[in-house]
């Protein structure tokens, strides 16, 4: 029963750590160039990363929870992650526009950069919060006892 937990433990660390890469992947993006492969090295080692933490978990259900915590901070960091690639894609449209025209590329990349940003913040922000309280109710929460105690007078 320990092995099937303990591959339980594992499987539950991959499915959130490449979700979690997966949320991440517009800021590793942003960091990736045609010379290295620095940002692809991190965002592969964050699945075993999180395979692992899952993995010393105690129980299952705490496995989940760090799960959801990690995936949680990730899908949190979303607008940043964002607002990193689209500056990126805007320096490029900027470095790559005709002569004269930077301004309106500059203008139109801007404008491109707010609308994703912002679409990725209220996602972020509302997805990002429910799986951090479903993380923190799996990690922390458990069974409660009540002691009552009756006076007699």
């Amino acid at each position: 029963m320990n092995f099937i937990k303990l591959i339980l433990k594992i499987i539950i660390g991959i499915v959130f750590g490449i979700s979690a890469a997966v949320a991440l992947s517009p800021a590793f993006a942003a960091f990736t160039s045609d010379q290295d492969n620095i940002a692809q090295a991190i965002m592969l080692a964050l699945i075993p990363i999180v395979a692992l933490l899952c993995l010393f978990a105690p129980t299952v259900r705490r496995a989940f929870g760090r799960g959801f915590l990690v995936l949680g901070a990730s899908v949190f960091a979303l607008p940043i992650s964002t607002f990193l690639l689209s500056g990126r894609a805007a320096n490029e449209v900027i470095g790559t526009a005709d002569q004269g025209s930077e301004a309106l590329a500059a203008v139109g990349a801007g404008m491109a950069g707010v609308a994703i940003t912002g679409v990725a913040t209220f996602i972020g922000l509302i997805i990002g919060s429910i799986l951090i309280i479903i993380g923190l109710v799996l990690s922390l929460g458990g069974r409660r006892e009540v002691i009552v105690v009756s006076g007699n007078e």
